[in-house]
Parts: structure tokens; C-alpha cells; sequence
């Protein structure tokens, strides 16, 4: 989960001060970095949830969810690393910086509401499966719901900051 959000955040990053052609590039390979190193711990984590839907058993699907883990675990830490280390290089704003919009309680509001959109597909589901819809099937939906409703979320804040660009407050 932490994977997906962090990559949903730095996905975002590169629409920020989207107007500012001098980081263009410095955008486009930090979302292609963060792009490459969470997908690997995604693609295993979907076979590991797929293979939970079709009810796969023995060595080859239990050593898949193991590498999959392992590779969250593994991965989670060095992407934050590397998110944190990809701060643009001076500010063509000077002192008039702009208030970034994932700062302040943008982010765990957005956060929230994804959990709370999740819980409430995961509880329709259920309820529109009568009641039998097995809880690695809720989980899907709880993920995909939580996945699209920080996109959802985010994107407002994001599409509306006010930049340092040529077109923007600098």
C-alpha cells in the first residue's frame, strides 16, 4: 500500500510547476525512477493477489507472495530514499516561493478519504455479492477503490497550485 501512495505522490510531483520548462526533464526521470522502482513490488503483489482469487496452492504461489513481500519491504525504504533525495535544485521563485499543495493536511485528508471510499466499495460489495464474496475479493476492490480515490483527490490540489513558471506566480 505504502508502494502504491508513494508512487501515486511522486507520480503528481511531476505535475507540480508543470508551466516551469527549466525542470522539465528533472521531472520526467524522477516519475520514470519511481515508475521503475515500484514496479516490480506491484506486478508480484498483483500475481500474488490473483493467484489468491484462483485459489493457486503449493511451493510456486507461496514462493511468489514471499518474493513479493520481500521486494515491498525491501523497496518501500529506497524509494522514500530517493523521493526525498529528488528535491529540485534552486527555486526560480527566489524568496516568493509558492506553498506546495501536498503541504499541510492535503495529503492525510486525502489519505483518509481513500480509506474511507475503500471501506465503503469493500462494504457495497459485499453486500451486492449477498454476502459471500470472499475477503481476498474485498480486497481488490478496497485497493482499487483506495488507488483511484488518492488519484482522484490529489489531482485537485495539484491541478490548481499556483507555480513559479512563466505563467505562474514567478
Amino acid at each position: 500500500m505504502l508502494v502504491v501512495i508513494t508512487a501515486v505522490c511522486e507520480a503528481f510531483q511531476g505535475f507540480y510547476a508543470a508551466d516551469n520548462p527549466d525542470y522539465a526533464q528533472d521531472r520526467a526521470d524522477n516519475v520514470l525512477l519511481v515508475a521503475g522502482l515500484s514496479a516490480v513490488p506491484l506486478l508480484l503483489m498483483c500475481g500474488v493477489l490473483i493467484g489468491a482469487l484462483q485459489s493457486w496452492r503449493g511451493v510456486p504461489y507461496w514462493m511468489l507472495a514471499f518474493a513479493a513481500w520481500t521486494t515491498s519491504v525491501l523497496v518501500t525504504p529506497v524509494l522514500l530514499l530517493a523521493i526525498g533525495l529528488m528535491a529540485e535544485p534552486e527555486s526560480p521563485c527566489g524568496a516568493n516561493n509558492p506553498e506546495h499543495p501536498l503541504s499541510g493536511i492535503v495529503v492525510p485528508f486525502c489519505v483518509v478519504m481513500a480509506l474511507a471510499a475503500g471501506s465503503l466499495a469493500g462494504w457495497i460489495a459485499w453486500v451486492l455479492l449477498r454476502r459471500r464474496a470472499r475477503p481476498v475479493a474485498l480486497y481488490a476492490v478496497w485497493l482499487a477503490t483506495v488507488a483511484v480515490t488518492i488519484v482522484l483527490t490529489l489531482a485537485p490540489p495539484l491541478h490548481t497550485a499556483q507555480t513559479c513558471g512563466p505563467y505562474g506566480m514567478g
